[in-house]
């Protein structure tokens, strides 16, 4: 009897322990309505914890400016902290400190998200200050001035971090004399030329309640939610004038190179990706579990464990809106870069032409869905990815169809993606010392462009 109802307990622990977890997982409460302004909102509910993520997401980005808007966006991020026509700059730092201090921002290509993560009691405060950030930026010339000088600086920081810099100048590479090469931070001397009036018209452009998301995950009151809501967002009136992003194919190859002085030589190889949403984009995301996303891929294996060259190599795909690219990176030292640089183009296409095995891609599809399961235990995840697919898709993100495409990816799936990649010649990007003459001595048709 006793080894009975142990066993009974143990079952129910395993296996209905298992079904209460996707069910919290999956199976969670959504509310999504619209304002009759056009704000969207989506929230979803885990009543199991103390806390809520909060997005405002605004659809613009840096591939939404024309040439003569290079930077607007981030610039109009920084300036909605920089005091608002009821709170001043210190008041905005003194609230977000009191809420928890995780009031942040980010500005991309596509989106600009306004973010904090807070107690569930404190969702009304926290949609009132992002409220305020977002619809009432002073936008004071004393402040712009001071906002122009750290956001040079930010860009400076940029350049002097070659690992991040050379994924912009992929961009500029693959996209070039398309809206994909405009730099998100922008150029110093238009962030200089800059005054109120030219955030004043991309706002009215590009922050108008039909471009707007606002996104929650955690413990709610529902009613509060929809009260402060309507309170706060359903005044705001403006209808965009943004013109539509189309989608935009990868240029031919091109070759970009950055002469620095430093003690490794950086370099990126960028094939042609695919939008956000798009069906292929999970497997390419175990093509890069294979290639370069582990201790086990192989490009790790390879160029650091069998031959040294290297400390840090890694692949990534970064799909946005109407676009993406594959990337493959490397660091290293300037006698080692042609040879890494070599291995690096030489694992894709031997992954190409022997394909891959089936105990290489069990275990990378397994990786694949350990992450993506462990990544839904973020509400801030959760918050993220809900709000980036309504806003950019205009449709509901919802876990159980993205783990479903994890489990139904093919080998054959893999391996032809990565035979596509290799039928286009890839661009490439070099920053370091002497990185002209290695990028001169690559064999590619691109026009060679110096930065």
């Amino acid at each position: 009897m006793r080894k009975s109802l142990h066993a009974g307990l143990l079952r129910f622990l395993v296996t209905g322990g298992i079904e209460l977890a996707n069910n919290m997982i999956f199976e969670t409460e959504k509310e999504r309505w619209t304002l009759p302004n056009g704000v969207r909102v989506i929230a979803e509910s885990l009543p199991f914890i103390s806390s809520v993520s909060v997005g405002v997401w605004i659809h613009t980005g840096s591939m939404m400016e024309n040439a003569h808007e290079e930077g607007l966006s981030h610039f109009m991020e920084h300036m909605a902290f920089k005091g608002t026509t009821s709170r001043s700059t210190l008041r905005i730092a003194e609230e977000t400190d009191l809420l928890g201090g995780q009031l942040n921002a980010c500005t991309t290509k596509d989106y600009t998200c306004y973010y904090n993560k807070v107690i569930s009691e404190d969702l009304e405060h926290t949609l009132d200050l992002i409220g305020d950030l977002v619809l009432h930026p002073a936008l004071l010339p004393e402040e712009m001035t001071k906002e122009r000088s750290v956001i040079c600086e930010e860009i400076a920081m940029d350049e002097d971090d070659p690992e991040s810099h050379i994924g912009e100048l992929l961009w500029r590479a693959q996209y070039k004399g398309t809206c994909m090469e405009h730099p998100i931070l922008g150029q110093p001397d238009q962030i200089n030329s800059y005054g109120p009036e030219d955030l004043r018209r991309f706002r009215a452009a590009h922050y108008t309640p039909d471009r707007c998301v606002i996104a929650l995950c955690g413990q709610y009151d529902s009613k509060v939610l929809h009260e402060a809501v309507n309170r706060i967002f359903g005044a705001w009136e403006g209808t965009s004038s943004a013109a539509p992003v189309s989608p935009i194919a990868p240029r031919d190859a091109q070759c970009v190179w950055a002469e620095r002085n430093l003690e490794q030589v950086h370099l990126s190889l960028g094939f042609p990706g695919f939008a956000y949403g798009d069906n292929n984009n999970i497997p390419m995301e175990m093509l890069s579990s294979i290639l370069g996303a582990s201790a086990s891929a192989r490009l790790f294996q390879r160029i650091r464990e069998e031959l040294g060259l290297a400390y840090t190599v890694y692949s990534y795909n970064s799909p946005i809106e109407s676009t993406g690219t594959f990337c493959l990176y490397a660091a290293a030292s300037a006698r080692s870069a042609a040879k890494v640089l070599d291995e690096m183009e030489s694992q894709m296409r031997k992954l190409a032409r022997e394909g891959i095995t089936e105990q290489e891609f069990s275990q990378n599809l397994h990786m694949l869905r350990i992450s993506f399961l462990m990544g839904l235990e973020s509400p801030g995840s959760r918050m993220m990815s809900l709000g980036h697919a309504l806003s950019i898709l205009s449709r509901e993100y919802t876990p159980s169809t993205t783990l479903k495409r994890i489990e139904s990816v093919t080998r054959e799936e893999v391996v032809e993606l990565a035979r596509e990649l290799i039928r286009h010649t890839p661009s490439l990007c070099v920053v370091g010392k002497d990185a002209e003459a290695l990028a001169a001595n690559w064999n590619t048709k691109a026009v060679h462009l110096h930065e």
